[in-house]
Formats: C-alpha cells, sequence, structure tokens
C-alpha cells in the first residue's frame, strides 16, 4: 500500500508525550538512541551557554531524569523549548531502524510531510537510513539543532503581555478575510491550516489590539479566538535572527543533509517544493519549521497529487496535523486511509 508518512510539530493541548517516551526509554534496544538524545541535549544548552535558556528553565533540560521518572519543574512541560523537543524526539525514535538494519515490517512511504517542526521527522523518514549506528549519528545532530534552534527562537521572543501570548489560534474565518484583517498590522499570518483554521502570531501587544480592532467579526457566530501556549510567534519573520544564529553553529550537525540523499519526496509548501530538488537542506529545515509561514493545504495537496499515497502514516504526537490534514481534503480523495502509529504505554 501506497503510504505518506504525516509528522506533527508541538504536541500542543495534549502536551509532551512525556509518558510515551519514557515507555520508549525502557525498552532496551532504544538504549544507545536515548542515550546519543540525551548527549545532544546537553551539548546544545552547553554551547548556548545557561544565560540562553536559565531564565525560561531554571532546572535545564534533564531529560534523562525525566525519563527515569523524575518530576519536571512546574511550567517546563508548558514550555515551547520542552514541547517541541520532545515531540521531535518521539518522532526520531520512532523511525528508528529495526535491530539489524530492517524495518520491522514497515514498508517504504511515497513521500513524508511535516507540519512545522515536524518537517524535521520527515526529512529524517525521507532519508531511509537502514543502519542504526549512521541513524543515531543523524538524530544526534538532528536533536542538537533542535535545541539550538528552540532557545535562539526563545531569546528572540517577545514577552507576553498580560494574558495575550505570541500566538493565537483563529477558527470560522476564511484565509482571504484573515489576511485582509491583518494586512495592515504587525500580526502575521503565521500558519493557515485548513481554509477556515488559522494561527496569528506575533508582538503579544499587537495581537491584542488586532482582536480589540476586529472584536465584531472575530466574535461573530462560528469565529472563535483562542491563545496558544506558544512562547515564541513562530513562523513570523520576528524568528529569522533565529534560524541565523543557528546556522552559524552549524558545525553541531555533522551529517550532511543533501536533497539528493532523500529516497523519498519531502514536500513543503513553498510553491511548493520537494526538498529532493534542493541541495544544502539545513537552511530550508530550520526556516520551513519555525520562521517561514506554512500553507499546510497547500503541503498537503502537493504531496497528494505528486506522490497519490492510498494511506496517511500519522506519527504524532498529538492528532493536530491528522485533523488539519483531513479538513484540507474535505470534499476529495475520500478513500485516502489514516492510520496512527500507536503511541507506546509502559
Amino acid at each position: 500500500m501506497r503510504q505518506l508518512y504525516l509528522f506533527s510539530g508541538m504536541a500542543g493541548l495534549q502536551g509532551p508525550p512525556l509518558a510515551a517516551l519514557r515507555a520508549l526509554y525502557a525498552r532496551p534496544e532504544n538504549a544507545r538512541y536515548f542515550t546519543a538524545a540525551a548527549e545532544a541535549v546537553e551539548r546544545a544548552l552547553d554551547h548556548a551557554g545557561a544565560d540562553a535558556y536559565r531564565r525560561e528553565l531554571p532546572g535545564g533540560i534533564p531529560l534523562t531524569a525525566w525519563l527515569r521518572g523524575g518530576t519536571p519543574d512546574a511550567g517546563a512541560l508548558e514550555h515551547s523549548i520542552v514541547d517541541g523537543l520532545c515531540a521531535h524526539i518521539y518522532q526520531l525514535c520512532l523511525l528508528q531502524p529495526a535491530i539489524g538494519g530492517a524495518d520491522g515490517g514497515r514498508p517504504a512511504p511515497v513521500a513524508a510531510i511535516g507540519h512545522s517542526l515536524g518537517l524535521i521527522g520527515a526529512v529524517a523518514a525521507g532519508l531511509r537510513i537502514a543502519g542504526r549506528r549512521q541513524y543515531t549519528e543523524l538524530c544526534h545532530g538532528l536533536i542538537a539543532m533542535t535545541v539550538l534552534t528552540l532557545v535562539r527562537c526563545q531569546q528572540a521572543a517577545p514577552p507576553p503581555t498580560g494574558d495575550a501570548t505570541p500566538m493565537a489560534a483563529v477558527l470560522g474565518v476564511p484565509t482571504e478575510e484573515l489576511r485582509e484583517l491583518v494586512a495592515d498590522s504587525p500580526v502575521h499570518l503565521a500558519l493557515a491550516n485548513s481554509g477556515r483554521s488559522h494561527v496569528l502570531a506575533g508582538n503579544p501587544a499587537d495581537l491584542a489590539a488586532l482582536r480589540e480592532r476586529h472584536a465584531r467579526r472575530l466574535a461573530a457566530p462560528g469565529a472563535q479566538w483562542t491563545y496558544l501556549r506558544s512562547t515564541v510567534p513562530f513562523h513570523t519573520p520576528l524568528m529569522e535572527p533565529a534560524v541565523r544564529a543557528t546556522l552559524a553553529d552549524r558545525h553541531l550537525m555533522t551529517f550532511p543533509l543533501l536533497g539528493e540523499r532523500l529516497a523519498v519526496p519531502v514536500y513543503v509548501a513553498e510553491e511548493p517544493v520537494n526538498l529532493q530538488h534542493r541541495g544544502d537542506l539545513l537552511p530550508d529545515i530550520l526556516a520551513h519549521a519555525v520562521s517561514r509561514p506554512l500553507d499546510w493545504p497547500g503541503t498537503v495537496r502537493a504531496a497528494i497529487e505528486d506522490a497519490r499515497p492510498e494511506q496517511v502514516i500519522d506519527f504524532g504526537p498529538g492528532l493536530a496535523a491528522r485533523v488539519f490534514t483531513r479538513e484540507s481534503l474535505r470534499g476529495s480523495h475520500d478513500g485516502l486511509r489514516y492510520r496512527s502509529v500507536p503511541a507506546p504505554t509502559a
């Protein structure tokens, strides 16, 4: 069966998949992977320096202690750095080749797509690495770069303003109408998740002002505004300095990331683009994961029309990308099947 691999970004309202990560950590075959993951986190944090993250995460990110059952500091799991990192580590663990290099009966996908930070998981899937040692090397670099990117994003993020956060979900307003509402403001249409599901992002004070200016429309029947718990205005130009700062430290990523190494197409919605046709992938991956606006319907349509999958395999965590994919394809491709990779339990 022709399968499209699907990866969510941050876990969102469900929170980081810590319980599932602990179950994966308890399996002996995953020991090398989690050792590499913890080393990558520590290396990235040491490189960034304590001043870069201690205000946000006073206790740091003691990944191994958390996986062994330790209780994270209050608020740590709600922070965007930890939320994004845990989702990323979870997906990369699920993608590991089986011991001996086989894929454990999992067929090769015909393509992969990732929502927001999930793009990194999609690229890892697209590389189709069969050997565990080589795959662990890839993961060490990807995890280190992800940690560093999220820390740099947090450093560049504006502070919250009252109850306002840097991102807000807006439901029930068509895409083009929402573009018109934000056209005369510094607020950005960061994520178009489907035709009537979007996320705005920017300085929290600007978001609050926009909401007040268009209060009647945003409170109309069927419309809904919800501040997200994100601590960073992802998918806006405000994060471009963070991407540049991370790329300046790209030596933390030793595994070569080149479009020609992708065994299957990985799509991003930039007209749209199959990353197999790019050269150096790291600038594209980081930019599309955190600083460029996301057109999810465009990404989905490109993958469906080019790769013609029969089944979508959802690697999670959470159901957000799967829900947005269904909404984007509503009224078409009704025969497409969906299946989730089950989250492990202890």
